[in-house]
C-alpha cells in the first residue's frame, strides 16, 4: 500500500447546472453560489481488508467538530468525479488509490451540489497509525466494525449526513463489512 503526503492550496470548483450539465464557470470555495449553480462532491467509504470501515474524526474547527465520517470532499476544476475521490483519500489519510480500484455506489442531488459515492475495498490492511492525516481536517481515524458505527451513531458521534447515506448504501456496503 503506498502512501501520500502532499499539500493542497485555495479550491476552485468546476460549476454545473441542475442537470449536471458543465456551465463554463469556476468558483471559489467559500463563496456563496448562484440559484442554478451546483459544484460536484465526492464520498470514499473505504472498507479495510479485515472487513472494518475507516473513519476518520472531524476537526474541531469544522462544522461538525470531533465527528466521525467517511472520508470526501470536493471535486476540483479540471478534475473528473473519480480523480476526486482518489486525491481526497490521499489528501486526508495518505492512501493511494487507484481510479480503477473503486466502485461508484450512486449519485445524490443535494441543494447545491451533486455527491458522488463510492467504495474502496483495500487489499492489504490499512494500519491507522501510518496514515498521514490532513491538518486542519482530519483529527483522528480508527476502523470499526458495522455495529461499532452503529453504536457510534446511537452516541451521536457519527456526522449526520454521512449516516444517513451509510444507511443508503449498507446492502451495497454488506458483503464487505464485518459485523
Amino acid at each position: 500500500m503506498r502512501l501520500w503526503n502532499g499539500a493542497i492550496g485555495m479550491e476552485i470548483w468546476d460549476l454545473v447546472d441542475e442537470y449536471r450539465n458543465p456551465i463554463g464557470k469556476l468558483h471559489v470555495k467559500g463563496k456563496e453560489l448562484m440559484p442554478g449553480e451546483y459544484h460536484v462532491s465526492v464520498e470514499v467509504f473505504t472498507i479495510n481488508k479485515d472487513g472494518r470501515i475507516l473513519l476518520t474524526q472531524r476537526s474541531p474547527f469544522k462544522s461538525y467538530p470531533l465527528l466521525w465520517e467517511s472520508t470526501g470532499g470536493a471535486v476540483h476544476g479540471g478534475e473528473k468525479s473519480m480523480e476526486g475521490a482518489t486525491r481526497e483519500l490521499a489528501e486526508e489519510t495518505g492512501l493511494l488509490v487507484k481510479s480503477e480500484d473503486l466502485q461508484y455506489l450512486g449519485e445524490i442531488k443535494r441543494e447545491n451540489s451533486f455527491l458522488d459515492c463510492y467504495l474502496w475495498v483495500s487489499s492489504e490492511h490499512i494500519n491507522i497509525h501510518e496514515l498521514t492525516l490532513q491538518a486542519g481536517e482530519v483529527n483522528a481515524a480508527r476502523l470499526v466494525t458495522s455495529t461499532e458505527l452503529i453504536e457510534m451513531n446511537n452516541a451521536g458521534q457519527i456526522v449526520p449526513p454521512v449516516w444517513e447515506r451509510y444507511q443508503l448504501f449498507c446492502e451495497k456496503l454488506a458483503d464487505f463489512v464485518i459485523k
